[in-house]
C-alpha cells in the first residue's frame, strides 16, 4: 500500500503586489505549488463576460478545426 504524502498548507496570497516577477515558467509553476490565491482576491479578478467571451471563442474554434 502507497503512503499518501503530507498536504502541506499553502501560503495565502491577498494581494497581487504579493506575487514576484518570474523569470521562468518552471519558477512560477514552483511559486504557485506553495501559494494559493485568497477568495477576496479572486474574486476581484474574476470577470464572468471575459469568461463568457472565452467560451464562445473556444466553441468557435472548436467548428472550425479542420485537421479531422
Amino acid at each position: 500500500m502507497k503512503k499518501r504524502k503530507k498536504s502541506k498548507k499553502l501560503i495565502t496570497v491577498k494581494s497581487l503586489s504579493e506575487v514576484p516577477d518570474f523569470h521562468s515558467e518552471d519558477a512560477e509553476r514552483r511559486y504557485w505549488e506553495t501559494h494559493d490565491i485568497s477568495k477576496k482576491l479572486w474574486d476581484r479578478l474574476y470577470d464572468p463576460k471575459i469568461e463568457k467571451e472565452a467560451n464562445s471563442m473556444i466553441k468557435r474554434l472548436k467548428m472550425t478545426d479542420r485537421r479531422k
